[in-house]
């Protein structure tokens, strides 16, 4: 058992100090993270997802933008709005996770759910144009506590909403761009916690 304690520490200090490696390159990266993962894990609770199951939801959560440190600064700290082609190279993220945390076999697990967390309900998203059930349900659930995470913190090319703003939001985008059994959880989860 101490063994497995140990394996366990081991495995959550290498995954806090990527988050750090993350905010040296993006300022707010860490917090951004942490937010997501206590967002993503409440909402896993109450959709019923075992404590293996939230275990590799949080760290995917917290590690679901790692892939922005192998992406240039003049893109990724840039403000104001990037251009297509930049959008293009920004949205290499979700890939580049896969390279950077590929060789880390304790992570393995996490690699879908990091790689497909911009993925959309109808099919529309990146990087491979899953739709509905075909997206692993930890991305699902790491898509909508980011967005809500993005729209109430607010980015550089965006002014941050109010919850209730950010709440609308998410449910306007329930079907098209989110599950909606996700969001009816995560809205539910954001009732007791995003006030």
């Amino acid at each position: 058992m101490a063994m497995h304690d140990a394996v366990h520490r081991a495995v959550n200090d290498t995954v806090r100090a990527l988050v750090q490696v993350a905010a040296l390159r993006e300022k707010g990266a860490d917090r951004h993270s942490a937010r997501v993962a206590v967002l993503a894990v409440a909402t896993g609770e109450r959709l019923g997802l075992s404590d293996d199951e939230l275990l590799v939801l949080r760290r995917a959560a917290e590690l679901h933008d790692i892939g922005k440190v192998a992406i240039s600064d003049s893109i990724l700290c840039k403000l104001g709005k990037l251009t297509d082609e930049e959008i293009q190279i920004m949205r290499q993220h979700a890939t580049l996770a896969l390279e950077i945390l590929g060789s880390v076999q304790a992570l393995q697990p996490t690699l879908p759910l990091i790689k497909h967390h911009h993925e959309r309900w109808d099919g529309t998203g990146y990087p491979e144009g899953l739709a509905g059930e075909q997206i692993p349900l930890g991305a699902r659930i790491i898509a909508v506590a980011e967005a809500y995470d993005i729209l109430t913190h607010g980015a550089p090319w965006k002014e941050p909403l109010s919850v209730e703003e950010a709440k609308a939001e998410i449910q306007r985008c329930a079907g098209t761009q989110f599950d909606p059994k996700v969001v009816e959880a995560f809205l539910q989860v954001c009732d007791l916690m995003c006030e």
